[in-house]
């Protein structure tokens, strides 16, 4: 047959696929994959929170009010529906952010898959993620909600954070210490 080639075996590719990602420190690329992966884990968060809360309309009044039209009372009326009804604009509102967190968690997923791949270590990729949605969301939280952050939270971050991280490193030096024997 002209043109045939034989297709490689599937052990074959995985051997050369792993070559390829030891080569050249491709475990550095994991890391922004990783933080980048947290956020839309953070992200997600945030999309619940306005789907569910009393406060999204307040949320949405005062973006309107700041971006869209500061000096006029359509963002007030835009918003408001008859008694015991919810505004159709409020309603499309959640919908959309409904479907952002399986948005935002599917994106997280696949970037967090992407991740694991490119890196030697799954401890150290997972507890990168962790701390991104962990400080992210907090951040998100005090930014868009007014959430507090007190000293004694960000000290009981740090802990987990550091925790995570000697867990982390506590697998890498075990996985170099195989690979020298």
């Amino acid at each position: 047959m002209s043109g045939y080639r034989p297709r490689k075996s599937t052990a074959a590719s995985r051997a050369a696929a792993k070559a390829k990602s030891t080569e050249g420190g491709s475990s550095t690329a994991a890391i922004p994959t990783a933080i980048l992966a947290g956020t839309f884990a953070a992200l997600a968060s945030v999309f619940a929170k306005l789907t569910l809360d009393e406060r999204t309309i307040d949320f949405l009044q005062y973006a309107c009010n700041t971006f869209l039209a500061p000096s006029t009372p359509y963002c007030t009326t835009l918003f408001t529906a008859k008694e015991d009804e919810t505004s159709p604009v409020v309603v499309a509102v959640r919908a959309t952010c409904f479907a952002l967190i399986f948005i935002c968690n599917a994106a997280m997923w696949t970037l967090f898959t992407k991740a694991l791949n490119r890196s030697q270590s799954s401890a150290t990729i997972t507890v990168i993620n962790s701390s991104a949605n962990f400080c992210i969301t907090a951040l998100l939280g005090y930014v868009l909600f007014s959430e507090p952050l007190a000293l004694q939270w960000w000290f009981g971050a740090s802990l987990i954070v550091l925790g995570g991280v000697l867990v982390g490193t506590d697998e890498v030096n075990a996985s170099e210490g195989k690979k020298k024997e």
